[in-house]
């Protein structure tokens, strides 16, 4: 099917279409490991914040707060995830388990190869550029304009 100028010049359009092949090498990437990359993401915010609770890793996922316990009860009977006391009797500090910070490392390979076989058609430095201009679209330069 033809994609008149219009479709062409959308930059949502063509980020949308870019986003269902890179989420579809991921996810074939991620396969072995029986893992979603949106499950790694959540694993390496834990790792980079040890101790967060449930509620800051659903704002950082942009998540309900349900959908981020069904997340972390996932993650937890997969042996990646311990939950631990908060900061008082309501919250549980999340930490992941010895073999969780065995596993991330290795799942982060597969998708950084997943990357590379995405973005094969471009420099080093094109890379470099989309990744600058993808992050001044994104929510956190959004967030810091509303200011």
């Amino acid at each position: 099917m033809k994609k008149g100028a219009d479709l062409r010049g959308l930059v949502g359009y063509q980020i949308q279409r870019v986003h269902l092949e890179l989420d579809a090498d991921a996810r074939a990437a991620m396969a072995d490991h029986d893992l979603s990359p949106a499950k790694l993401t959540a694993l390496i915010l834990i790792r980079d914040n040890p101790g967060c609770d449930q509620t800051a890793l659903g704002r950082a996922l942009s998540i309900n707060r349900s959908s981020a316990m069904k997340l972390v009860n996932i993650l937890a009977e997969r042996g990646l995830v311990e939950r631990r006391p908060g900061r008082d009797l309501r919250t549980n500090a999340l930490w992941l388990t010895p073999g969780g910070e065995a596993q991330v490392p290795v799942m982060v390979d597969a998708l950084r190869k997943s990357d590379a076989r995405m973005t094969a058609r471009l420099s080093a430095e094109e890379v470099r550029t989309l990744n600058a201009l993808l992050r001044k679209l994104g929510p956190a330069t959004r967030a810091a304009s509303a200011d």
